[in-house]
């Protein structure tokens, strides 16, 4: 039976690293492995790398990346180390895990459906009879006494402890009669109550006992269904992985083995073993098996050392052991409740100190790059940091063809983008870590590459970067800037939009400054002043420089590049016809907020330009009759 199923397709990034599903981060990474399946070798998987992740065992191929497969450490029952003997290489056996009745079938080819089948249900459900008042009981043999030690459901008092070990002792030590000499009893018969139960029944319809086996009728259904689909699915190779020879197992229990050339294999086997244990850890969690007072061994904390020596190293050192402190103190504190209440103190004098150095910032596609984890003794660190170097420049400074970083520029970028996405106790990468990195690009074959200025200027740059190409881009950068000054100057004009301002901003066109230049294309000051001393040394370019700066321009003098300059009259013709377009939508839209507003509903028609009537006020004022009261005072004197 294959199982090179378990192979999964891995995606790589363009620095040929892996790319992480969620949640995913890596562990442990090596070179110089191979991979076996069994005893034999995976073909063409012989020269790679292999991560160790919290989900995965990646394997990367040195000469096809498009090789990447992986296996997920769900299907990995244990790992073993195999020590080197001879000429052959240290190993670590990692088994995988395999269904009990699947290897059963494969070693015993003459059993009966029903002799494979019959230790199927391991979970039994025994009775117990109370001594009190005789009631019969069912208990299940998985049972933890400790626990949920079980009670009569009749009267609620417990049995005694022994008593209830002694009926599930009994229920494993208790033979099944043969076959041959239950001739008087049906398959499907109840062994308590003789009522004969569907075949598909586990437990008896009448007393809810359990049936001893699964019926012979239900076990061969079963074991038709599995030999139709179960072979099929498992025998099935995806990734098309190729074997010296047929696929051998020692013991016939399947495994793998991840070959290690260049050393690293207690390293690998102490983190596997680890991720290991603790996916099984999870898994019994969420089972339930395991209580709410069950804890989880740790290994001891480790006493951080102190600096007695004195000195700028001693005061480097002293920050880098300060800064893993905080870091092992915000990770303890957040492992659980009540962790975090004990170190609240902690907490709080970390944040105030931390108050004046956190700033906000925007979220950058950078902070999706998982993070580098590896040794600086190792001998893949060089390598490993180049291609994270590479991944995090194609994601955030060199996302454009032209785009380019200087050294000094991507030293301080990237070890605060190292602060950012690993938290304060990151150490910092050195300049002669960088430098090296730097000069393993070419032969890493990653996707970019390292430029010299003639000045010594050392800048990084995509590999299909190429200077001529570059230069056009900043002849069509300067050519569309004049064309653009040109036009907005006409449009202006037939719009009759100017005033002392614009007519000083449009009198004549000044040039681009480096500033402008390098804003556009996202470059810094020193790379822009690089390319254009290029671009005048090709008489690509002329610059007029005064009191207010250098501003620059296409050289017009070359008949070539002139010509590519739009024409007077066709630029003053355009902005002539778009300003006619601009005043026709504005009269549209006029015309049509007015058609909506007399679409409203008078009441009486306004002839506009007729003089009204005017109307007399006192004519208009209403007479009001006297008041009775008033009247009954009349001839009254008052006094």
């Amino acid at each position: 039976m294959s199982h090179l199923y378990i192979w999964q397709s891995v995606p790589v990034n363009k620095s040929s690293r892996p790319i992480l599903i969620e949640n995913e981060y890596s562990i442990y990474v090596k070179d110089g492995v191979g991979i076996y399946q069994g005893k034999l070798k995976i073909a063409n998987h012989q020269n790679g790398r292999v991560y160790l992740t919290n989900k995965r065992v990646i394997y990367i191929d040195t000469i096809d990346r498009n090789r990447a497969i992986a296996v997920s450490l769900k299907d990995v029952a244990r790992a073993e180390y195999v020590e080197r003997f001879l000429r052959s290489s240290p190993k670590v056996k990692v088994y995988l895990k395999v269904e009990d009745e699947s290897t059963s079938v494969a070693g015993s080819s003459a059993a009966s459906p029903q002799n494979l089948l019959a230790s199927l249900p391991i979970d039994k459900t025994v009775d117990w009879i109370c001594v009190i008042c005789s009631f019969n009981n069912h208990i299940s043999t998985k049972t933890n006494l400790d626990v949920n030690f079980p009670k009569c459901t009749s009267c609620g008092i417990p049995p005694s402890r022994n008593h209830i070990e002694q009926v599930i002792k009994n229920a494993y030590t208790q033979q099944e009669p043969a076959a041959e000499t239950q001739t008087s009893q049906s398959n499907d018969q109840c062994p308590k109550c003789t009522f004969i139960n569907h075949p598909s029944m586990k437990y008896c319809e009448i007393c809810g006992t359990e049936l001893p086996t699964i019926p012979l009728a239900l076990s061969r259904k079963i074991q038709d269904m599995e030999n139709l689909s179960t072979p099929n699915l498992r025998a099935n190779n995806p990734l098309g992985l190729i074997l010296e020879d047929k696929e051998e197992y020692t013991n016939g229990r399947p495994y793998i083995k991840i070959s290690f050339r260049k050393g690293g294999e207690l390293g690998f086997y102490e983190h596997i073993v680890q991720e290991i244990d603790k996916i099984k850890w999870e898994l019994l969690e969420s089972r339930g098996g395991i209580g709410g007072e069950a804890t989880r061994i740790q290994k001891k904390e480790q006493v951080v050392p102190k600096v007695k020596t004195g000195g700028i190293h001693s005061l480097e050192r002293i920050g880098q052991l300060q800064r893993k402190q905080n870091e092992i103190i915000l990770t303890q504190s957040l492992e659980d409740l009540e962790q975090l209440m004990f170190k609240a103190q902690d907490l709080i004098k970390l944040s105030s100190s931390f108050g004046s150095l956190v700033k906000r910032r925007k979220n950058t596609p950078s902070a999706t790059i998982p993070p580098l984890v590896i040794s600086r003794n190792s001998s893949l660190f060089h390598q490993e940091l180049a291609r994270h170097i590479s991944e995090y420049l194609l994601n955030s400074e060199l996302t454009k063809i032209t785009s380019m970083i200087s050294i000094p520029d991507l030293f301080a970028s990237y070890n605060r983008f190292r602060i950012l996405n690993q938290g304060f106790g990151t150490e910092l990468i050195s300049t002669q870590e960088l430098n090296k990195s730097l000069e393993l690009l070419d032969k890493l074959e990653l996707p970019i590459k390292m430029t010299t200025f003639q000045s010594g200027l050392q800048v990084v740059t995509q590999r299909s970067h190429e200077l001529q190409d570059l230069h056009v881009k900043i002849m069509e950068h300067l050519i569309e800037e004049e064309n653009n000054f040109k036009y907005q100057k006409y449009l202006c004009q037939f719009l009759a939009d100017s005033d002392d301002y614009t007519r000083d901003k449009y009198k004549v066109f000044h040039g681009n400054t480096i500033a402008e230049i390098a804003e556009h294309f996202g470059w810094s000051h020193s790379v822009c002043i690089e390319e254009m001393t290029r671009c005048m040394e090709e008489q690509l370019v002329v610059f007029d420089k005064h009191i207010l700066g250098t501003f620059f321009f296409v050289n017009q003098f070359d008949a070539k590049l002139a010509a590519k300059l739009r024409d007077e009259e066709e630029i003053r013709s355009s902005a002539e016809k778009d300003a006619l377009e601009q005043q026709k939508s504005i009269s549209t839209s006029l015309k049509t907020r007015f058609d909506a507003e007399q679409n409203l509903i008078a009441v009486q028609s306004h002839q506009f330009g007729a003089l009204q009537p005017s109307v007399d006020m006192i004519d208009s004022t209403v007479q009001t009759p006297p008041s009775d009261t008033l009247g009954q005072l009349a001839g009254l004197k008052f006094t």
